[in-house]
């Protein structure tokens, strides 16, 4: 009885188990060869925005205010302050050059500036460039993937 339950279980977990749909993909050779360029989560005229932020920089939590400010098109002003208004960073992105205005101490580490550098261009859509989209789909047509991303120039 012992041997009969567990084999029945055997073959019930097997019976059950599938390798996925992704396994039976094949790249489309019809797909468009569109590129989705990515969408600015602000509009084209935004004068500024504030956050409520929270970073985390080595066990250390700093919680405040961003600042985001656009002096024209492709310039950007970005300001981290305290609640109490004291000023953490200020950052200037024009076009492709960044500029650092101020920074405190315990943030100006050129590892550390990179990766905010890095995340704030990617919240401002800032030099993102589309790579190729591939277009994946099953013989049957029932699923389609779509793959793509973005990079930086």
């Amino acid at each position: 009885m012992k041997n009969l339950l567990l084999s029945s279980f055997i073959v019930l977990l097997l019976a059950s188990c599938s390798l996925g749909h992704y396994g039976r993909l094949v790249q489309n050779k019809n797909a468009s060869e569109k590129m989705a360029s990515p969408k600015p989560i602000f509009g084209d005229n935004f004068n500024s925005f504030l956050f409520k932020t929270n970073i985390t920089v080595y066990g250390k939590d700093f919680s405040g205010l961003l600042v985001t400010k656009q002096m024209s098109p492709k310039d950007y002003r970005v300001i981290f302050t305290t609640e109490l208004g004291m000023k953490l960073f200020d950052f200037e992105f024009k076009d492709t050059a960044f500029t650092l205005h101020y920074c405190v101490p315990q943030f100006n580490k050129p590892k550390l500036l990179k990766v905010i550098q890095k995340d704030i261009e990617t919240l401002l859509m800032n030099n993102l460039s589309v790579k190729k989209t591939v277009d994946y789909i099953d013989e049957n047509e029932l699923y389609l993937l779509v793959e793509s991303g973005y990079q930086y120039e």
